[in-house]
C-alpha cells in the first residue's frame, strides 16, 4: 500500500486537472484578480512616536463593486457558451449557477464594497480619535472636505466610509450618525478625480494601451482556450478565457466563491490573466506612457495647497483606478527602476517579480493617503501610505517619514505643470 500510495495519489492529481477542474485556496485567488481584488486588509501602523498629525488627506477608489456593462454581457454570454460543453463533471456547478451579474446592477456598489469602507472609516477614527474631535465643532463639521467624482459607486463609497469615521460621534439612529456634506464633482471639467475623461491629449495618446497586453494574450491565452475546448467540448477562444477569468474574480470578490468559473482555470492560466490585464493598466495609466506621469498634476497641486494652507483638518477624494494610478505615477512610487518596462515578452523572471501589480496596488477600495506631522519643534513632516501601507516616495532619501521641504523639492519640477496645456 505504501508503495502504491504516491501512484494513486497522482492519477488523482491528473484525472481531476484533465477533467478542468482546479480547487483553489480563495486567500490566494484574492491577491492575484488584478484591479478586480477586494481590498486586502493590512495591519494599520500609527506614526512613530515624537510625531502628531495635523492633516489627513485621502484619495480612495470606489469599493467592490458589480461587473460594468461590457463585463457583464460577456460573463452572460461564457454562461450560455459553457453551458453547451459535454463535460458533465467539470460544468456540474452551471446546473443550479445563479447569475446574479444583471445589467440592473452594472457598476453599482456591492455590499462588500460598502463594508470596505465602512471598516476603513472606522480603522482612521481608532487610529485618529484626536483628529476626529477637532473636526467636529458639536453639530457641525466644520473641518473636512470631502468629494467624490458624478458616480454612484464613488457618492456611497463615501457615504459609506463617513459612517464609519463618525459612528457615535452624532445623534441619527441607534449608530448615533453624523452626517458629513460631500461635494461631487460634475464629469465635465473634473480636473481631480474623474480626470481622465478630460484630458484629450491622453485619450488619444492611448488609443493603443492594449498593444501588449493583446500580444500577451495572444501568447498565452491561444494554449488554455484549446486546453479548455478538449477538456470541456465546446469551442473556446483566447477572449472566452478571459470571461472565464472575469467571471471567476467576481464571483470572488462579491460572493466569496472559488467553485465557479476559478475551478476551470489553473493557477498559472490565473497568473497569465493577472499580468495581461496589468501591461493594459500600466501602459493605459501608469509607467508604461510617460504622459501618464504628469496626469496627476492637478490633483497633487490641490493636495499640496492644502497642505500649505492647512484649511481643513481632513480632505477625503473618492475616484476611480485610474485616480489612483495615476497620483501613485505621479508620485513616482511602486516604480521599478531596474525594468522599468513592462512587455509581452518579459521575461518569466521580470514578470513574477514585477513592481507594479495592480492586485496589491490598485484593488478595490484602493487609496493613497497623506499624513502632514509635526515633531515638537513644529517641523513638518509628510508619510505617503498606499492602501495604509507606508511607502518611501523617490527623492526623500529613503525615509518614510519626509520632510515637507524636501518632498515638495522632490516634486518641484512636476507641480509646475498647468493640467490645461498637458492635456489639450
Amino acid at each position: 500500500m505504501q508503495i502504491l500510495f504516491p501512484a494513486l495519489a497522482l492519477v488523482a492529481t491528473l484525472v481531476l486537472q484533465a477533467h478542468g477542474q482546479y480547487h483553489h485556496d480563495i486567500n490566494w485567488v484574492k491577491h492575484h484578480l488584478g484591479t478586480k481584488s477586494p481590498y486586502p486588509v493590512p495591519k494599520r501602523t500609527s506614526p512613530p512616536k515624537g510625531y502628531q498629525l495635523e492633516q489627513l488627506q485621502l484619495v480612495v477608489r470606489h469599493g467592490t463593486r458589480y461587473p460594468s456593462n461590457g463585463d457583464t454581457e460577456d460573463i452572460s454570454k461564457i454562461i450560455k457558451k459553457l453551458g453547451q460543453g459535454n463535460n458533465a463533471t467539470a460544468l456540474a456547478w452551471l446546473h443550479d449557477y445563479e447569475n446574479v451579474f444583471t445589467t440592473d446592477r452594472a457598476g453599482s456598489l456591492s455590499d462588500d464594497g460598502q463594508l470596505e469602507q465602512y471598516l476603513h472609516g472606522r480603522r482612521v477614527a481608532q487610529s485618529f480619535p484626536n483628529l476626529i474631535d477637532a473636526i467636529l465643532d458639536g453639530d457641525v463639521a466644520s473641518g473636512i472636505d470631502s468629494a467624490s467624482s458624478e458616480s454612484a459607486r464613488t457618492s456611497q463609497s463615501a457615504t459609506a466610509f463617513h459612517m464609519g469615521l463618525f459612528e457615535g460621534q452624532g445623534s441619527l439612529g441607534k449608530g448615533h450618525q453624523f452626517a458629513i456634506p460631500l461635494f461631487m464633482y460634475p464629469d465635465q471639467g473634473d480636473k481631480l478625480i474623474g480626470i481622465d475623461d478630460n484630458c484629450p491629449r491622453w485619450e488619444n495618446a492611448t488609443e493603443n494601451s492594449d498593444y501588449e497586453s493583446d500580444l500577451y494574450q495572444e501568447k498565452t491565452h491561444k494554449a488554455t482556450a484549446e486546453r479548455l475546448t478538449q477538456e470541456l467540448g465546446v469551442e473556446l477562444t483566447t477572449d472566452d478565457i478571459e470571461s472565464i477569468y472575469t467571471g471567476c474574480c467576481f464571483d470572488v470578490s462579491n460572493r466569496q466563491r472559488v467553485d465557479t468559473f476559478c475551478t476551470l482555470l489553473s493557477e498559472q492560466d490565473i497568473l497569465e490573466s493577472e499580468y495581461r490585464e496589468d501591461l493594459s493598466y500600466f501602459y493605459e495609466y501608469s509607467y508604461g506612457l510617460p504622459l501618464n506621469e504628469q496626469v496627476a498634476c492637478a490633483l497633487m497641486q490641490n493636495i499640496i495647497q492644502h497642505i500649505d494652507e492647512q484649511d481643513v483638518r481632513m480632505v477625503l477624494k473618492f475616484g476611480h483606478t485610474q485616480t489612483i494610478l495615476f497620483l501613485q505615477t505621479f508620485l513616482g512610487v511602486h516604480q521599478d527602476t531596474k525594468h522599468p518596462m513592462l512587455y509581452a515578452n518579459s521575461s518569466q523572471s521580470v514578470i513574477d517579480h514585477r513592481i507594479f501589480r495592480t492586485s496589491n496596488i490598485a484593488s478595490m477600495a484602493s487609496n493613497v493617503e497623506f499624513q502632514l506631522l509635526s515633531n515638537r519643534e513644529g517641523d513638518k513632516f509628510v508619510r505617503v501610505l498606499v492602501s495604509e501601507v507606508p511607502v518611501v516616495v523617490p527623492g526623500c532619501n529613503g525615509k518614510e517619514i519626509c520632510p515637507l521641504k524636501t518632498l515638495k523639492e522632490a516634486l518641484a519640477s512636476k507641480l509646475e505643470c498647468n493640467f490645461d496645456a498637458i492635456c489639450q
